[in-house]
């Protein structure tokens, strides 16, 4: 198959016509229905166990959670793309600079989880085992998926997405059934990733040599990127937690924050459906294509902002409150802001796919590193309880994030690649 096959994106006409028939038969739509059923067992899984442990009782997976999500999204979620983009352009090498980041994130996850484990999960020494066990299956995910996206295999790509979910979903169901409790719902978290290896993604590689340093440069501005847009996303109930030691409070923000990432799940997959096209225009110097995708991508998250935060000022306490249980209801406010930092944040990581497929990741760094000043200029200057004030830093934040990537993708010379 070319090369050029599968870069047209027109939105009409013929070409536009064959595109559609292309992604409807490509795998595409079980990426989608793959993302759906995963953000829908996201939601499952931290419902069985919030009703299953409460609020305080949930203390701990909360915690264990949010360390979970930021492992994935600043580490394995750039390795992840590291591995479709390479595999796209042919090149291989960088298995090292993999290996390195994930050991690295091994040994961070354990030493944290272990100095705090008094503080964030009850004293209990089992979720340091359960947090090295969930890098590893979540590694081996990350890496499959980036592999069989690469090689344009987008139906098992999807089917390792909502897999996971439902393996997760299951083994919960499975620890309400045997005595629910912490530890239970992390080994139930912990495991599931490893499903991946019934699709078998690891049999083809690349046939180049990609340049060893230039993979790192790539690599650590990318993780760089994701550090930053995940402290401003992930953080969020563990900065709650510092300002106010109110028991259950950091699980609201919590279960606010990860009913509210439903587009964020579902674009993430499918950046893995976008990065591959993408990153052949850039290599064919197509680069003002890319800088008119990242404007429209833009605009449209400035769109979609503002009817999210109305709607979900109206009915999102209600709905969390039903899902989850009367104590974990947010306010308005908070439920608001959350919502429009949600949509923000998910079309800035579209946009940072054009400087992802240009190999720009130190330019990606710099815009989410803009975004995290001004969310941590804006929390000290918002009025009200702890949970408002993070979440209104955090919707700011993620404006000023997703702005910073617009204008850096619109600079694009279109001169092709960075290997």
């Amino acid at each position: 198959m070319s090369r050029r096959r599968g870069v047209g994106m027109s939105a009409g006409g013929p070409a536009g016509d064959s595109a559609a028939r292309r992604y409807a038969t490509d795998g595409t739509p079980y990426i989608v229905a793959g993302t759906l059923v995963a953000s829908l067992g996201v939601v499952a899984f931290q419902v069985i166990g919030g009703r299953s442990l409460g609020p305080e009782g949930f203390d701990p997976v909360t915690a264990l959670l949010t360390v979970h999500f930021l492992v994935f999204t600043v580490l394995l979620l750039p390795v992840e793309q590291f591995e479709v983009r390479r595999v796209t352009l042919g090149l291989t090498g960088g298995g090292v600079l993999v290996t390195a980041v994930v050991v690295a994130g091994s040994i961070g996850v354990a030493t944290f989880v272990l100095l705090t484990r008094h503080r964030y999960f009850e004293g209990d020494a089992w979720y340091v085992a359960i947090a090295l066990v969930s890098v590893v299956s979540h590694t081996v995910m990350a890496v499959g998926r980036g592999r069989l996206a690469g090689a344009r295999r987008f139906r098992a790509y999807g089917l390792v997405s909502g897999a996971v979910a439902m393996v997760r979903l299951a083994l919960a169901l499975v620890v309400v059934a045997v005595a629910a409790s912490g530890p239970g719902f992390g080994w139930a978290l912990a495991l599931a990733g490893f499903v991946t290896l019934a699709w078998r993604p690891f049999g083809r590689t690349p046939r180049g040599v990609e340049r060893v340093e230039r993979a790192g440069r790539f690599l650590g501005g990318f993780v760089l990127a994701a550090a930053a847009s995940q402290v401003l996303l992930l953080a969020a109930p563990l900065a709650v937690r510092l300002l106010d030691s109110e028991p259950g409070l950091m699980s609201v923000v919590f279960v606010t924050f990860q009913v509210f990432r439903a587009p964020i799940v579902v674009v993430q997959n499918l950046l893995a459906r976008l990065l591959p096209p993408f990153t052949t225009l850039a290599a064919t110097g197509r680069g003002r294509e890319l800088g008119a995708w990242a404007t429209r991508f833009g605009w449209g998250g400035v769109a979609a902002a503002v009817p999210a935060a109305a709607l979900s000022a109206l009915f999102g306490p209600a709905v969390i409150g039903l899902l989850f249980g009367e104590g974990f209801t947010p306010s308005a406010g908070v439920a608001a802001a959350a919502a429009a930092g949600m949509v923000l944040a998910s079309a800035a990581l579209l946009a940072g796919q054009v400087l992802v497929a240009a190999g720009r990741t130190g330019a990606l760094a710099a815009s989410w590193l803009a975004g995290l000043v001004v969310a941590a200029a804006a929390l000290p200057a918002v009025r009200g309880g702890a949970d408002l004030r993070v979440t209104m830093a955090f919707a700011l934040g993620e404006a000023a994030a997703l702005a910073a990537t617009v204008v850096a993708a619109r600079r694009s010379d279109g001169t092709g690649v960075a290997a």
